[in-house]
């Protein structure tokens, strides 16, 4: 929820500065990273409860806390984007700061979305090792004993 509606914001944002339906766009833009700044602290206890559940020391830890680091990074300067873009809002205005801010949150964004990529499809942690698993043994993998490796690292 949070990476989607961050890209969007950031997009509507973008589109406003280069002069596209302006008031428009940058209301929706600044409505689109506000419910990004609204999910992500239930989106970070999740990844959260993720991390504690990893063996420490395991190679799959340590890139769960880059990218831990790195979507914590991403959040303050989405809401340090907010902050800035904040005031244009009831004129429609996009603000310099506001827009730029989201751009590079979303840069820090884009890599902690693929630092989490590697943590799934690299390291394999919450994935199922048979394909033909029910759904149901997706909700408590670590009761599963079919898990991949990287779990048990």
């Amino acid at each position: 929820m949070s990476i989607g509606a961050y890209t969007v914001g950031t997009a509507l944002l973008v589109l406003a500065a280069l002069g596209v339906d302006e008031p428009s766009l940058s209301r929706a833009g600044l409505l689109a990273i506000s419910g990004g700044l609204l999910m992500a602290a239930p989106t970070a206890l999740t990844g959260l409860l993720d991390w504690l559940a990893m063996p420490a020391g395991s190679s799959v830890r340590r890139t769960a806390t880059y990218h831990l680091f790195v979507m914590v990074g991403a959040t303050v300067v989405f809401a340090l984007a907010w902050l800035l873009q904040r005031p244009g809002y009831h004129a429609g205005d996009v603000r310099t700061g506001g827009w730029i801010a989201a751009l590079l949150a979303e840069g820090l964004l884009t890599a902690g979305g693929y630092l989490g990529g590697t943590i799934v499809f690299v390291h394999g942690h919450r994935v199922l090792g048979e394909p033909q698993a029910p759904p149901e043994r997706a909700l408590r993998p670590s009761a599963d004993p079919t898990l991949t490796q990287a779990t048990h690292e």
